[in-house]
């Protein structure tokens, strides 16, 4: 067996934790609740239910004693890619499933000055299922990450009309991949089968800020410090020899640090607008390694994959207009930018930019509500220059697009 057909596995682990995904640019998720998705989810200077924790954790001194909400966002991505191959272009359609990043919230006013916040939400995640035996296989057959995050964070009124905020992030971090490595030998026939599985625990922060600057105008700011992930797991082969069929893995990455800046702005008494940009800082993604123990195949110990994602930016606007004191309905757009360079693209959940629009209702009665949202993403199309040694042909990536639905329900005490 050629060494340059070993890597092939190697840099397959490689790419599952860089991968790109349908919930978010990179592999970032930005659903934090059914109103915030309805609205592009820009509610950081919005903070009209416990969800704003997601957003932006200092706009909690606006709400009244102890507040709950919990809810899911549901997800559905489609995506065909196009190969060239030795016996022409070959499209495939990688299978759709459910996905559903839960999330649950509670503020609690402690006195006129303090409160105290705490959330449980997904901030990262993607899935994709090729099959066993597409073209594209030696990249990427099925590819799975999970995260949930653990976020308490207090928030304080250093004036009337300006808070500030700061929380603790204890985040899980999962991921699976399965992928085939080519042999050329006749104990398998053709392939053998990789499966990984791996997680880890990682701990960051948050801190925000929240002006309300006029009766009509709110403004908002929030950050969240990276996370250092040192994921261990396990990985099997389908090999005949038990001495190589079976290893420990591990491999380190480092979560983006991201930048909200949101405005809020009563337009009349039954519309509110709101506008904002986050700024998804990439750019510390350089290189991932990952070491293998026994080494792979007892030939690679140790796989360094260069990747060098760059920042980039999500514009969102979006709005909420009040029917009466029960109904509202809500509306948004944004555009995502994908931090992926083209030199790196693989076929972990393909993406490039993309267009989301999305809208929803809520519904108020006393100290009861619920919200409904639904967004449609659309994936621009995407050329991909073909790279041998990472099991990427040359082709396209196009028709792709995602379902989201969102529900939450809270609960004022």
């Amino acid at each position: 067996m050629k060494q340059k057909t070993l890597l092939v596995v190697a840099l397959g682990v490689a790419a599952v934790l860089s991968a790109q995904t349908v919930f978010g640019a990179g592999f970032g998720i930005y659903e934090g609740s059914a109103r915030g998705n309805a609205m592009a989810t820009e509610v950081t200077a919005d903070p009209a239910s416990p969800s704003v924790i997601y957003n932006n954790a200092a706009a909690m001194t606006e709400l009244e004693g102890t507040q709950m909400e919990a809810g899911v966002t549901l997800i559905r991505p489609h995506v065909t890619v196009r190969t060239e191959t030795q016996m022409g272009a070959v499209e495939s359609k990688a299978d759709s499933r459910w996905w559903t990043p839960p999330h649950a919230y509670v503020t609690h006013q402690i006195n006129d000055r303090l409160w105290g916040g705490l959330g449980v939400f997904s901030r990262f995640g993607l899935g994709v299922d090729h099959g066993k035996d597409w073209a594209g296989r030696y990249n990427c057959q099925e590819a799975t990450i999970q995260s949930i995050d653990i976020n308490p964070s207090v928030a304080y009124k250093v004036l009337d009309n300006f808070s500030l905020a700061a929380g603790v992030r204890a985040e899980w971090f999962e991921f699976k991949l399965d992928q085939a490595i080519p042999t050329g030998t006749p104990f398998v026939d053709p392939d053998l089968q990789f499966h990984m599985k791996g997680d880890s625990w990682g701990v960051g922060y948050n801190a925000g800020a929240f002006l309300k600057a006029t009766e009509w105008l709110s403004v908002g700011a929030a950050y969240e410090s990276k996370i250092k992930q040192e994921v261990e797991g396990t990985y099997h082969l389908s090999h005949p020899n038990p001495a190589v069929a079976r290893g420990d893995g591990e491999g380190e990455i480092k979560t983006p640090q991201i930048l909200r800046l949101g405005a809020s702005v009563k337009a009349t008494d039954r519309l509110t607008v709101n506008a904002g940009i986050v700024y998804t800082m990439w750019s510390s993604y350089k290189a991932l390694t990952i070491d293998f123990d026994p080494p792979l195949l007892g030939a690679v110990p140790q796989k360094s994959t260069e990747k060098r994602w760059k920042d980039v930016f999500r514009y969102q606007v979006g709005a909420e207009y009040a029917i009466n004191e029960s109904w509202a309905v809500r509306g948004g757009y944004l555009y995502d930018e994908t931090p992926i360079r083209g030199s790196h693209v693989d076929y972990i959940v393909p993406a490039n930019n993309r267009h989301l629009f999305s809208a929803g209702v809520g519904y108020k009665k006393d100290n009861f509500f619920c919200d409904a949202g639904y967004t449609y993403l659309m994936i621009v199309d995407r050329t991909v220059e073909g790279r041998q040694q990472d099991g990427v042909l040359s082709g396209k990536f196009k028709d792709g697009d995602a379902h989201m639905i969102g529900v939450s329900v809270g609960y004022k005490l």
